[in-house]
This record gives C-alpha cells, structure tokens and sequence, in this order.
C-alpha cells in the first residue's frame, strides 16, 4: 500500500498532496529509546532519599507532565523541602549518568533513523526532555548529528497535551504537519499531534500498555518497535 493511500485511509477526505511524507519528529523516552526503566529507578532512588517509597499510582499520575509539572505534584504529594525547580535539578543529575552510560535505542531505532536520513527526510526530536539530559545519550549512540530540529516542551511553555512541541519542531524543519510523521509511545502526545494534521505513528512501551488500544486507534501505524518495513513506506 503506498504512503498516499494510507494518509487518505488516516485523514478520510482530506486532500493529501505529498506522495511520501518528508519529515519525521520523534518522542525520546519511550520511543526512540528503551528509557522508561532509568526513570523508575530515579523515582525509587528519589524517594528513598526522603526515607519512603514510592507512592502508589505515582509513576502514572505524572506520566504525561512535564518535568516541573511532576515536581510541583511531588512537593505537594511529599512536603519536600526543595522547591519545584531544585526538584528538577536532582532529577537532572540523577538521571544525568543514566542517559550518559546506559539508555539504549528501541530495536531498530538507529539503523531507521540513518535509513530516513540517507533517504533526504528531514528528523526532529520533540521531547519532555532537556538537550543536557538527551545529548550525551544520542551522541554515544551516534544518531544526534542525523537530527535537524530538536525541540523541548520547554521551549514552547505547554506540554505534550497540546501540539506546539511537534509544530514548532515542523517549522524549524520548514515542513508543514501534513509533510510530516510524528512518533509518539503515550496518547496524550498522539491525540495532539494527530489534532494539529501530523501523520501519527504510535510506538508501544510498557510505560503506556494500559493505552495501547486508544494509541493505536489514533495512530496510522502501531509497531512494536523500528524493525518492520512497513515504517519505512510512508517516507
């Protein structure tokens, strides 16, 4: 089936104009890399530090904010003496050697990534993170030269529950949504970025089981990981 048919099939009667999508924008943790597990482990190591565990339904509720989102819910679930922004801060240099040393890529992960690029389409990141915190990661993996646009929610001031974060990355790749795929492994990101016309691939993590269902419902393509050829017909 070729890329066009799949877009209409996605948009319904939408006018689609792009043969092939030209842009891929991508979420990190749960997407382009097999993370989750390092932020489960700083949620323990946090806690810890404050001589509790973590509480229950924890790594849910904050599953879609932001990191200071997280850490104003934390001072307020805690009564932590820190405020939210020094909250951010020990995360950051807890999390920091994590990324630095052992995050890996979801199967596949680079060797799609440097297939898009030698192709001539355009890669963006669009993550919760901050560069200080990715970088050393994409840099040891040697996949961080092969993306143009790399933009944090931070840079845009809302969250994934909205669509600036994919749109700003489209325009620093000077794409519209329509050129563009987006990948995301949690729903509130799909929904936004399927709102705003972006062709929406969802990606399964443990972290977001519990929504494969709804994400694969808004998403053109649902995959385990970057390994099938399907991912590649739409570029």
């Amino acid at each position: 089936m070729s890329a066009e048919i799949l877009l209409k099939n996605f948009f319904g009667s939408a006018i689609i104009l792009y043969m092939r999508l030209k842009g891929a924008i991508f979420d990190l943790d749960g997407t382009l890399l097999d993370s989750m597990d390092v932020w489960e482990r700083v949620d323990e190591e946090y806690f810890a530090g404050l001589g509790m565990p973590v509480p229950p339904g924890y790594a849910l509720a904050i599953r879609d904010m932001t990191m200071l989102q997280a850490a104003e819910y934390t001072k307020a679930l805690t009564g932590a003496e820190e405020d939210a922004e020094s909250i951010c801060d020990i995360w950051r240099s807890m999390v920091a050697e994590h990324y630095a040393f052992e995050v890996q890529p979801k199967a596949g992960a680079a060797e799609f990534l440097r297939y898009l690029h030698a192709g001539g389409v355009k890669l963006g990141i669009a993550t919760t993170l901050t560069e200080d915190i990715y970088a050393p990661a994409l840099k040891r993996l040697g996949i961080e030269e092969l993306f143009a646009a790399k933009v944090s929610v931070r840079d845009v001031g809302r969250g994934k529950g909205f669509p600036d974060v994919y749109l700003h990355a489209a325009a620093l790749l000077g794409l519209s949504p329509a050129q563009c795929a987006v990948f995301e492994d949690i729903l509130k990101g799909t929904l936004a970025a399927r709102s705003a016309g972006f062709c929406t691939v969802g990606i399964y993590d443990r972290s977001s089981s519990a929504d494969e269902a709804a994400i694969r419902r808004a998403s053109i393509i649902y995959a385990r990981d970057f390994t099938g050829e399907e991912l590649k017909g739409l570029f």
